[in-house]
């Protein structure tokens, strides 16, 4: 073990997923050159495979080095399963291990946030000049193609994208859909479900065909945006652990509040920050970190011998997760060939082989071309009591109609065991996740070791709202199935209840439910000068500020006081772009001269970019 090694920078970020990239790479960038160190748990990811689209569908994901395999508590209303609670590690974070959507939510999203913290910057006029700033949108179609799109199934809305910010990402046009996607589409269409050309417009509501974190044949990662080639300010810290954030007490603050003055690592390395630290590591870390620093419920830290710095009771709590279950049936290949290419040993060697040669191919493709739907249930034919038994304001949030109540995708899941003599040529994933859960969760420690790892009480299912909700999205999607649209497509049901009836339903989820790894929250932001002296104050005010320490901030999704309905990838680089904002005003950054070479250069020239992470 080396000594103890006391250096300094100016701001020390810990965690380099989709948020602490983007604190990061921007800090370093900005015109003013501050000395940022950036820490991370995991290895650099450097190797190429990683960021082949085709990877993470081939290959699950269980190596450590990847992937943190934590667990949650047995769930109560899931037959006390203990579920997965899989989190990215590494550069790039959870962006090298995700499944590459990036959908913004709905404009309603935004402008409720912006009413629970009372800061204006969070409504949706000005969310969307945050999105298009990060964003750079690859869209082969046009808005006048009416050869190859007659039915307008994409089309762009005017001012509504960024083409020009370090994050690559791909919206297929009409003409790139495989035979199959427009089957589902027509069907869809056929069968009365609403469709929508723009997706990250600010209406959500409709199936759409799905953007991706993807371009050029690579998929595009928070590392590959904003750290490839690091300024000599930026340095990188990879297989590194933080156990602690350091405080002097002894603080010249006009609010006499300790300030955060650096960092320990496990190896006792201890750095100092001169201005500040940013904690990104997540939703389930973040808190986690702050606790053992002596920041949370000062019961609960004095319980594991740890002494309160801060007694912050909801430090840990308001875990807000989507859950979502699949069924799978047989499908005639007209519906695609991925089960024919995945089991074909030869395939997908020629496949890796052609990537290797020029990033095009299967390998390039494969299930990034995708349609996704955010639906809500007509209330003329569904049985929706429980929402009508929430809160006023919940009801008409829910009521409003760009929200959803549920998501439904299709084509993206292909079990490993999948038996073309039993169940035909191709797999049809049908999946329904659940929008705005009520249900609320808790992260907790398990113990003072600061490599233990937390306890993660989901609490999935809890509330009767989310219990009614998630069985009527899996009825209407074998409602779907059964229609004289798509129906002629299918062979057998492969998994699924065993009819729509209530006690089938009930049971199928309770034994298949699983976590869509969206979990927000829990170190909440509020108001600005919300009451501190309630035991019920947020954890963080809308500048990203720990509330009851000077000099640390929290920005990644645990931040957020409302799950957006949406695949919270796009989430987490808007907390981050956002966070970084507020920084760069207060401390008179400016903005970066220039960003990081993203994934379209690096996919350009082949892999020996990919190796100077």
């Amino acid at each position: 073990m080396p000594p103890p090694v006391e250096e300094e920078f100016d701001f020390i970020v810990v965690g380099a997923g989709n948020a602490g990239a983007v604190v990061a790479g921007n800090l370093a960038r900005s015109k003013a050159k501050p000395r940022v160190l950036l820490i991370e748990l995991g290895g650099d990811n450097s190797a190429a495979h990683l960021r082949i689209p085709s990877e993470r569908f081939i290959n699950p994901y269980v190596n450590p080095n990847i992937v943190l395999d934590y667990k949650t508590t047995p769930q109560k209303h899931l037959n006390g399963r203990v579920l997965d609670y899989l989190r990215g590690t590494g550069l790039g974070g959870s962006s090298i291990a995700n499944f590459l959507a990036y959908i913004r939510g709905t404009a309603s999203d935004y402008n409720r946030w912006a009413d629970l913290v009372d800061d204006d910057s969070w409504r949706w006029e000005n969310v969307l000049e945050r999105y298009n700033e990060l964003e750079n949108l690859h869209f082969s179609g046009g808005n006048d193609d009416a050869d190859s799109d007659p039915e307008g199934y994409v089309k762009l809305k005017p001012g509504a994208h960024g083409f020009d910010g370090p994050v690559d990402l791909t919206l297929p046009s009409r003409k790139e859909w495989p035979e199959g996607l427009d089957i589902l589409m027509q069907a869809a269409k056929s069968h009365g479900l609403p469709l929508n050309p723009d997706q990250n417009s600010g209406d959500i509501i409709g199936m759409a065909g799905v953007t991706t974190t993807t371009h050029a044949g690579w998929r595009v990662t928070s590392a590959s945006a904003y750290l490839t080639n690091p300024p000599s300010n930026l340095v990188l810290w990879t297989n590194s652990a933080v156990t602690q954030v350091v405080f002097d007490t002894n603080t010249t603050s006009t609010k006499q509040q300790p300030r955060a003055s650096g960092v320990i690592l496990s190896d006792g390395r201890q750095v100092r920050a001169t201005k500040e630290v940013i904690l990104s590591l997540g939703t389930i870390d973040t808190p986690k970190l702050l606790m053992l620093s002596g920041i949370g419920d000062r019961t609960e830290l004095e319980k594991h011998g740890i002494s309160c710095l801060v007694n912050s009771p909801r430090v840990g709590k308001d875990l807000i997760d989507h859950v979502y279950l699949v069924m799978t049936y047989g499908a005639k290949s007209t519906l695609g060939t991925k089960v024919a290419f995945q089991q074909n040993k030869e395939y997908v060697k020629a496949a890796r082989e052609q990537w290797l040669r020029n990033q095009t191919g299967p390998d390039a493709t494969l299930n990034t071309i995708n349609i996704i739907g955010f639906l809500k249930f007509d209330s003329r034919r569904i049985n929706f009591d429980e929402m009508y038994k929430l809160d006023s304001k919940t009801r008409n949030f829910l009521e409003r109609p760009d929200v959803p109540q549920y998501e439904f995708y299709m084509q993206g899941y292909i079990p490993d065991d999948w038996d073309v003599e039993k169940h035909g040529p191709e797999c049809l994933g049908m999946a329904v996740m659940l929008m705005n859960p009520q249900s609320r969760g808790y992260v907790a420690l398990a113990s003072k070791d600061p490599l233990a790892r937390p306890i993660i009480e989901t609490n999935y299912l809890a509330h009767p709202y989310d219990r009614q909700t998630i069985n009527n999205a899996v009825k209407e999607a074998m409602s779907f199935a059964k229609s004289k649209q798509l129906s002629p497509y299918l062979l057998d049901k492969v998994l699924g209840p065993e009819s729509d009836s209530d006690e089938h339903v009930t049971k199928f989820v309770k034994d298949e439910l699983m976590s869509i790894l969206h979990g927000v929250g829990t170190v909440m932001m509020g108001p600005k000068h919300e009451d501190t002296s309630s035991s019920s104050f947020s954890p963080c005010d809308t500048d990203f500020r720990v509330r009851g320490v000077d000099g640390l901030r929290v920005i990644d999704l645990s931040v957020c006081p409302t799950i957006t309905n949406n695949h919270t990838q796009a989430t987490a680089y808007l907390v981050g772009h956002m966070g970084w904002k507020k920084l760069c005003d207060e401390y008179n950054l400016e903005s970066p001269s220039g960003h990081a070479s993203g994934s379209s250069s690096s996919g350009g020239s082949g892999l020996s970019r990919e190796h100077r992470l």
